[in-house]
């Protein structure tokens, strides 16, 4: 969804910016299963294996709200991307009708009158048909953005304590550590850079901010 916010597609969302968004590194999931391989083979067979919740949300939340407003600030004013279709903005719809008004408005129409543009410039028009799978992405992520879980985590900071200092280090998951005002960012860099394949230079990141103001 980041890179649709960031082109400037998509403005509307349906949840809750009080909800918390549950997100996890990868990396932290990937070291607790090798903490957790390690630990259950010193376990007799026949105990019954314990859950583990690598979650981020009962311990360090992180509200879409903040999430949002971190990410608007990335693509408007640190780091935009080269080419983007409208400045990025995005709001949330706590109703059906609300979520179908703002489509209209700030999807549809633009959309109409893009496509309308290139019809007359000789081009191919292609935002009517962006915007369809653009709102089927967003409808599968509504689950998430309008609802929030409780774990529980004593089974992960039981795990946490049998570890040496040397191997906290190593296979670090202990999610206090994540500052998420320096994650995202770097997540969404590095979708820039490794994914999209953007020129990261100066004078392209000079440009692209000129063309957003």
């Amino acid at each position: 969804m980041d890179y649709f916010i960031g082109k400037g597609v998509l403005r509307i969302l349906e949840g809750d910016v009080t909800k918390v968004a549950d997100v996890i590194p990868i990396d932290h999931c990937v070291n607790m299963l090798i903490v957790v391989g390690w630990y259950t083979s010193t376990l007799p067979v026949e105990d019954k294996p314990l859950i583990y919740h690598c979650t981020s949300g009962t311990k360090h939340p992180f509200t879409w709200f903040k999430l949002g407003t971190l990410l608007l600030e990335f693509f408007s004013q640190q780091e935009p991307y080269n080419e983007v279709f409208r400045r990025p903005a995005v709001n949330f719809a706590t109703s059906k009708m609300e979520l179908a008004y703002w489509k209209l408005i700030s999807h549809t129409i633009p959309a109409y009158l893009a496509d309308g543009a290139a019809k007359v410039s000789g081009s191919k028009p292609v935002m009517r048909r962006a915007y369809d799978k653009v709102h089927k992405a967003s409808e599968t992520f509504t689950f998430f953005t309008k609802r929030e879980w409780t774990w529980t985590s004593e089974n992960c900071d039981m795990l946490w304590g049998l570890l040496s200092e040397v191997d906290k280090k190593l296979y670090n998951f202990d999610v206090m550590e994540i500052v998420w005002e320096q994650y995202y960012p770097n997540f969404f860099r590095g979708t820039k850079k490794y994914l999209l394949k953007e020129d990261m230079s100066e004078d392209k990141l000079v440009l692209a901010k000129q063309r957003q103001m």
